[in-house]
């Protein structure tokens, strides 16, 4: 074989043995062909690589004489000719794909009511006495604007400080679609519900997000009524079933990971005085009732009568004003 190494063939031949009609109609005719849709003197030079199964010394020998075929105007011509017809391909596959691109799954949202003009503001270091008594709540993450609004139910939460800041404890887990949401936005809003909406509650808590169409929220399948807060993006939960909201955002989350425990905020307090007195009077229709989950899917019901004691709670009469 190194004697082949120095072989020398002729221009003549080489040509003729390369242009083999049957050669050069399987080479470029075949899909998967290297040299389909070549120029003429590239497509001779790859059915030379493909033709002769030499020594790569043998080889170099070869192409070298179908270099004559390479000549620089013929390959600016060429070059050009076949960059014309991709640039015009590439164009109109785009003018004829940009218009087919799928519409929102979601309709525009139009402005939302103000929390304002449905509820009373609420200062924070009052905001305890909405979750001290321990009801069942609703959580609200993600942004209307955006499409990404969600509610689900939660019983797991605590009160932490009342004041400097008013600080909220609540387990919420990765198994929760609102989870990935808090932790992308940093804030919620904690909707209290009323005996009113005690068969929704139980329904939101039943559904996942990932079970509803792309086209609806629960929001919509509930038809709750989504409303612009003053502090967070978050909707609050409007509507005679709603006590209050709390406009929240993150504050601490030392425990998430292994606790799943959120350290919460109150940046904004609202609460709709029909529902709930102030003055510490109970409002006896069941828009005044909280319900409380007793763990198992029974609840009781707060909010019949209230056992008055502010005058023997000397030591807190701080907390009564």
């Amino acid at each position: 074989m190194p004697a082949r190494a120095n072989l020398r063939i002729p221009f003549a031949p080489c040509r003729t043995l390369f242009h083999q009609p049957r050669v050069t109609s399987y080479l470029s005719s075949h899909p998967l062909s290297p040299i389909a849709d070549k120029p003429h003197h590239q497509r001779l030079h790859n059915r030379l690589s493909l033709r002769l199964h030499i020594h790569s010394s043998s080889f170099h020998t070869y192409s070298t004489l179908a270099s004559p075929l390479t000549m620089p105007k013929r390959k600016t011509t060429t070059t050009t000719t076949t960059t014309k017809p991709t640039t015009t391909r590439q164009s109109k596959r785009t003018k004829t794909t940009t218009p087919s691109s799928p519409p929102s799954s979601h309709p525009a949202m139009s402005p939302l009511p103000k929390a304002s003009s449905l509820f009373t503001p609420l200062p924070p270091s009052k905001t305890n006495r909405l979750l001290e008594p321990g009801p069942i709540l609703l959580v609200s993450t993600g942004n209307p604007q955006t499409q990404t609004h969600n509610l689900m139910t939660l019983g797991f939460h605590t009160m932490i400080s009342h004041s400097s800041p008013t600080l909220i404890g609540l387990t919420l887990g990765p198994w929760d679609h609102s989870y990935s949401l808090l932790s992308s936005s940093k804030e919620c809003v904690l909707s209290i519900p009323n005996l009113t909406l005690a068969k929704t509650v139980v329904d939101i808590g039943n559904i996942s997000s990932s079970d509803l169409p792309p086209s609806e929220t629960k929001w919509d399948r509930f038809k709750l009524d989504p409303i612009q807060g003053e502090k967070v993006s978050c909707a609050l939960v409007g509507g005679d079933g709603i006590i209050g909201n709390l406009e929240c955002k993150v504050e601490d989350e030392s425990l998430v990971k292994k606790y799943n425990f959120w350290v919460l905020r109150v940046v904004k307090g609202w609460v709709n005085e029909q529902n709930f007195r102030l003055d510490g009077t109970a409002v006896e229709t069941d828009k005044g009732k909280m319900m409380h989950h007793r763990g198992d899917g029974s609840f009781f019901v707060g909010g019949e009568e209230v056992l008055d004691l502010r005058g023997r709670m000397t030591k807190w009469r701080m907390l009564q004003d």
